[in-house]
């Protein structure tokens, strides 16, 4: 079965908001689909990774409070945001005729070895992407994140193939 890993070229689709320059070599090298930008001001981004929005009481829910008060400031709103609700969705459509036969037909383990030539594909794609969010789009006075520190962590979890540490 053919993979397409075009769309794990995140960060050229976040390039055609029109935040960074784009006149570097090493930008630009970096950006491989060469997309251009779209034509209007979309104005300020605030960026997440998907795991913040799961973070929770680990450090005393201080990075997910954070995470809501900043994206609160972000948007302009006077109430809290409450917390995220955690949503499993694993096996909720299994009464449906044949769609756990689908799931698990289609389900891969990406670590084992038959598949390491589209993980080393993804892998490159997602090594691009943390360094381009990191060195250039996070640059951007309108560009916003919730605890940045954290933030260029996970991005750079993204330079490490999860296969190899299991």
């Amino acid at each position: 079965q053919g993979v397409c890993a075009w769309r794990a070229n995140f960060h050229d689709f976040l390039s055609r908001l029109g935040k960074t320059p784009m006149s570097s070599a090493s930008e630009k090298q970096i950006l491989q689909l060469g997309l251009d930008r779209v034509k209007s001001n979309v104005g300020p981004v605030f960026l997440y990774e998907v795991s913040q929005l799961s973070e929770s009481d680990n450090d005393g829910g201080v990075r997910s409070t954070q995470f809501r008060t900043d994206l609160k400031r972000f948007l302009g709103l006077q109430e809290e945001i409450p917390p995220f609700p955690r949503v499993d969705t694993s096996g909720r459509f299994d009464f449906l005729p044949g769609v756990k036969h689908q799931i698990n037909r289609n389900k891969i383990d990406i670590c084992q070895p038959k598949h390491d030539i589209i993980r080393k594909v993804l892998m490159e794609k997602a090594k691009l992407a943390s360094t381009w969010i990191r060195e250039y789009f996070l640059e951007s006075d309108e560009v916003f994140v919730s605890s940045r520190d954290h933030f260029e962590l996970i991005l750079e979890s993204w330079m490490h193939d999860p296969c190899s540490l299991k």
